[in-house]
């Protein structure tokens, strides 16, 4: 059985508008809520599904697939919590660790499209770039129609998961956040996904199909 660690969601202005995990150690949304905890007790910045996260009831979990609901980010009141705590212990913020897998991600894209001679002028997936490998994970990509893109992380045992991003895609995210009335998309800026029904049907399907992570 597959297992996920972890998905981020790119709008057409390159930002991440949604992030979750399931199976990742030493996360920095972890500890970046951990420490938001303990610096500003009593704030709103991270959430666990509808939970919200105080000193009484955070852990700090090696596997976030532990978690009832995992933590999502980012939302429209993280920024507190960044300036408290900007770095994991990789010393890589989650804003930046967005970034760079945006980075590899576009470049990898653009590569796979020249060397296919499929390269086109309006972006895109001519060139059909879906996954890379690293000796610890897997990168999965999917391009949707409308610019959206999807980069799930799983083991590297799991050699694809287009159909499963697809699934997300169509059956989840065109559901419940693009159908959704109070959820306006504005062609200037980013809006972070913060549709409850959204994560907890993300947050089902990825349990189906994924089993725990083993602690080491």
């Amino acid at each position: 059985m597959v297992v996920v660690y972890n998905i981020y969601i790119f709008d057409r202005h390159c930002e991440c508008i949604f992030y979750s995990e399931w199976n990742r150690l030493n996360s920095p949304l972890s500890a970046a809520a951990a420490a938001t905890v303990e610096g500003v007790h009593g704030n709103k910045e991270f959430q666990r599904g509808n939970q919200v996260l105080t000193g009484d009831n955070l852990a700090s979990p090696r596997s976030s697939f532990d978690q009832q609901a995992p933590l999502v980010w980012p939302t429209t009141v993280t920024s507190t919590a960044h300036r408290i705590a900007s770095e994991s212990p990789r010393n890589v913020s989650m804003e930046e660790e967005a970034k760079l897998v945006y980075g590899v991600v576009f470049s990898t894209r653009n590569i796979i499209n020249k060397l296919s001679s499929k390269d086109s002028p309006q972006g895109g997936n001519p060139g059909g770039f879906m996954s890379l490998a690293t000796n610890t994970y897997r990168l999965h990509y999917y391009e949707a129609p409308t610019g959206v893109k999807f980069v799930l992380n799983t083991d590297t045992a799991t050699t694809s998961m287009q159909q499963v991003l697809e699934m997300i895609y169509r059956n989840i995210y065109v559901e419940y956040v693009v159908k959704n009335p109070l959820f306006r998309i504005d062609p200037t800026k980013s809006i972070p996904i913060e549709n409850d029904f959204f994560r907890a049907v993300l947050n089902n399907y990825i349990r189906e199909i994924s089993s725990p992570l083993s602690a080491a």
